[in-house]
């Protein structure tokens, strides 16, 4: 893997060049006088129903992200019941936000209501403050189809090159994080970059859900580390096989194998770390000990 500061700066006039066509980052002058793209980081009002939460987010897509959101927190079960999805942009001069309004079929009860209660600001909230058994968070949650889908070493080497391949922001900031959905012949069912993990994967589901995709034999390939929250969004809009460049975390694991879910970790070209859930793969893929040591503690981005 190449280091993201010498990726970004190779060639940094044709790279500010390109940034003028591109939404998602802005120039900044360093201390050097030159200039430099960082990514944008904003805040975005989620008004649900009329609870409002705020996230910190990459300007883009926020209707995706809305809806991604709803459904990887639970809040929803399914797009359709969302009855609109309408967004206002903010105003600098009054401070008032980017905001995203969400009028859904009823208003959310039980365990959704309470998630949306505790999830009142998602930029540094998982959902899971006041829950005692994380295992909790997916008691409603649909259960996988079992053994399904197989997927096979060639198809994640292909999607994590996809991957790489689709940060273009990162390729420009060396500052996002991305995430991909991808069905188990390899071929993309969504995708997004953001400044936030979270935010990232919840774009990709919403985009998902906008084309009626189905995700239940649905790839799950990420960017960064693999914790607990994401497997929740992903377990929670059954897709199956989740698959980081990096390493996931113990509570990440326990839900997943809790789940009858597939979780690969250190998916690096060839290599990879099958943590649980090897039902799913082909007999190549099973390759156990092929953990990077040097990588053991990377939480960057693909091409990081």
């Amino acid at each position: 893997m190449s280091d993201p500061v010498s990726d970004k700066n190779l060639d940094p006039g044709k790279h500010l060049a390109t940034a003028k066509k591109l939404i998602g980052a802005s120039k900044r002058r360093l201390a050097n006088g030159r200039e430099d793209l960082l990514i944008d980081e904003a805040p975005l009002l989620l008004d649900v129903h009329g609870q409002e939460l705020v996230t910190m987010r990459t300007p883009g897509r926020d209707q995706e992200l809305a809806l991604g959101f709803l459904l990887g927190e639970g809040i929803i079960t399914t797009h359709q019941d969302v009855v609109s999805i309408t967004f206002t942009a903010g105003d600098a001069k009054t401070s008032r936000p980017d905001c995203v309004r969400m009028e859904l079929k009823s208003a959310p009860q039980g365990l959704a209501k309470a998630r949306l209660a505790r999830t009142h600001e998602i930029r540094s909230s998982c959902g899971a403050c006041g829950i005692a058994d994380p295992q909790a968070l997916l008691d409603d949650a649909p259960a996988l189809l079992p053994g399904v889908p197989r997927v096979a070493t060639s198809v994640l080497t292909k999607l994590v090159a996809e991957l790489t391949g689709r940060q273009q922001l990162f390729s420009l900031t060396g500052g996002c994080h991305a995430a991909l959905l991808a069905d188990s012949d390899g071929n993309v069912l969504a995708s997004a970059e953001d400044v936030g993990r979270h935010n990232a994967l919840d774009k990709a589901i919403g985009e998902a859900a906008n084309k009626n995709v189905d995700l239940s034999r649905a790839i799950a390939v990420l960017s960064g580390r693999m914790g607990f929250d994401l497997v929740v969004k992903c377990l929670r809009v059954r897709i199956p096989v989740m698959a980081s460049v990096s390493a996931p975390s113990s509570l990440a694991f326990d839900l997943c194998q809790a789940a009858g879910a597939t979780l690969l970790g250190f998916v690096r070209g060839e290599r990879h770390e099958v943590y649980c859930g090897d039902n799913r793969l082909s007999a190549d893929i099973a390759n156990p000990d092929s953990k990077n040591p040097d990588s053991n503690n990377s939480d960057e981005p693909t091409t990081s």
